[in-house]
């Protein structure tokens, strides 16, 4: 118990450490993007006006989880951090355990503290993000099956507790429901006590998307979007497909189709990928080899904002998490004697092995980032441990010579070209962050992220439109023409840039222009109230011109 404990304190110093230091990051108290919902529709659970979705989009167990923090502890972005690093070191001591109890107690000791000191666990507990609470979910449900079968009397009760909770983490992230999977075949004839967990922890979801919207969905409507994302012939541009008008106007597309209804929805985009596989289906083929590179290396492949950058700010990070050519670490290092460790070792652990190749297939049929592959680094950590111990006790000559082989491979495999670390934030946080610093009132440091945003990338449009929506605002009138141009050039059917160059064409009395500006934003968006009073406004005849007052012939007084 007591190295329980000190190996909690071990993983719990450096977690501390890297959200204390990330305060001086802007996104720490300013999520972006994935960030910004959870912590938006946490902030309206915690106010007492629940969650802002009539059919949930995203698993919303993370929102409600950052909610009840809120509600407990206050407004501020340092408390649920700082519970996240609790989960985080209360995941490292599982870890051990669980490593200890498939191996031994040295197993289990050096997997804990893998986890302890592993950089990307370290990073996401000091995000607003789901990672955290689904691997502390994921790996407690395990921990309860293995004293289920080690507890004959109370395995009932255990395995029940095992599906509740990996319900829960199904809840949060829903590629958890494999895990539920792989405990009900384990379970055998106790799976229905397993399936029954499951069913008491996504009952509550379950009734509320059937009662606010109508619709039978246990858990979120996203899923359908997601398998398109990850698997149509344009994979590259999809999975980099920004949260703009491009995003809105892809998950409008069934409505544009006559599908109505989120289940509705999502089943159209499945349908895009069944359509896709059959009719080219080298092509999906060699996508999911492609995916399955890039879940083995070692790269850390970012979603919303790039990781590496964060090493600025973090000291833990900057010993824990790098690249250097030739080694992405820690990945690229955790992932070959992992896997070498899992073929070596496998019999000891079937549950857990079977739980690595089923999370492993659960991602790929996605789209492959850092967070979502990161629930399988403890299981790995396990498997690199034992593996260990097994080539340096137990391994014969010839077994030695084929693990230092495999290892040697997957080493290469995962680590060469995987490009240097980024060192500034990508384009789309930066434009995330313009927009939120925009709105509370911070218009100089906007448009300088909106500026940087441009730069790396070009094309930008939202960015051009939103740096011309501000530049105008503050009185520059001629640059606020180039941007919003250049942002109606490249998005023609942005009306945020139509209409706010329409004001500017009017100020300067080209009032024609400004009606053809007005007429093109009311035919993208005929319900658009205030291009309609507009429109009324400008085509009014415009009033004489007054006379000038004739004399009245009197002297004036």
């Amino acid at each position: 118990m007591g190295s329980m404990l000190l190996l909690f304190v071990v993983a719990f110093l450096p977690r501390l450490i890297h959200v204390l230091a990330m305060r001086a990051s802007p996104f720490f108290v300013n999520p972006v993007i994935d960030a910004a919902t959870y912590d938006d529709a946490a902030r309206s659970i915690a106010s007492g006006h629940g969650h802002p979705d009539l059919i949930f989009w995203q698993p919303p167990g993370y929102s409600y989880f950052l909610g009840w923090i809120y509600a407990a502890a206050g407004p501020g972005y340092l408390a649920p951090r700082i519970v996240q690093a609790l989960l985080g070191a209360a995941s490292a001591v599982m870890t051990a355990w669980i490593g200890a109890r498939l191996f031994d107690r040295r197993v289990g000791l050096y997997a804990g503290i893998g986890a302890a000191l592993y950089g990307m666990l370290i990073y996401f507990d000091g995000e607003l993000l789901t990672p955290t609470l689904t691997i502390a979910l994921q790996l407690a449900s395990i921990l309860l099956a293995l004293l289920a079968r080690e507890n004959p009397r109370r395995g009932p009760w255990l395995w029940g507790g095992s599906g509740l909770v990996a319900g829960f983490a199904s809840i949060v992230t829903a590629t958890s429901l494999v895990i539920v999977a792989v405990l009900a075949a384990v379970a055998r004839r106790r799976a229905w006590i397993v399936l029954v967990g499951l069913a008491l922890a996504i009952a509550p979801v379950l009734w509320r998307n059937l009662e606010r919207g109508g619709e039978f969905i246990p858990i979120s409507w996203n899923g359908g979007i997601n398998l398109f994302i990850g698997n149509n012939p344009r994979y590259d541009e999809t999975v980099a497909i920004r949260p703009d008008l491009h995003w809105k106007r892809f998950v409008l597309e069934p409505r544009r189709e006559g599908i109505r209804g989120a289940g509705a929805a999502s089943s159209y985009f499945v349908g895009k990928v069944i359509a896709y596989a059959g009719s080219d289906p080298l092509g999906f083929a060699r996508l999911q080899l492609k995916k399955l590179y890039l879940l083995l290396a070692g790269n850390e492949i970012p979603r919303n904002q790039e990781i590496y950058p964060a090493r600025a700010h973090s000291p833990a990070l900057r010993l824990l998490l790098w690249k250097v050519p030739g080694l992405a670490f820690p990945f690229g290092l955790l992932m070959p004697l992992g896997l070498v460790g899992m073929a070596a070792c496998w019999r000891r652990a079937p549950m857990l092995a079977a739980i690595v190749v089923a999370y492993g297939a659960a991602v790929l049929a996605f789209f492959i980032t850092a967070r979502y592959r990161l629930p399988l680094v403890p299981p790995l950590l396990i498997f690199a441990a034992a593996g260990a111990r097994w080539f340096l006790e137990e391994a014969r000559a010839r077994e030695r010579a084929t693990a230092i082989a495999g290892v040697a491979s997957l080493f290469l495999l995962g680590n060469l070209a995987q490009g240097p670390m980024p060192k500034t934030m990508n384009a789309d946080a930066e434009y995330s962050l313009g927009v939120k610093l925009a709105i509370k009132g911070d218009a100089g440091q906007a448009m300088r992220l909106f500026e940087s945003a441009i730069r790396k990338n070009p094309d930008y449009a939202e960015a051009w439109v939103n740096l011309g929506v501000l530049q105008a605002t503050h009185g520059r009138t001629a640059e606020a023409e180039r941007s919003l141009t250049r942002g109606a050039e490249l998005e023609p059917d942005n009306t945020l840039a139509l209409t706010n160059l329409a004001v500017l064409r009017e100020k300067a009395g080209r009032r024609g222009d400004a009606l053809a500006l007005y007429e093109r934003a009311s035919r993208i968006d005929p319900a658009d109230e205030l291009t309609r009073k507009k429109l009324v406004e400008l085509r009014a005849p415009l009033p004489p011109p007054s006379e000038p007052a004739q004399p009245s012939g009197r002297e004036p007084k």
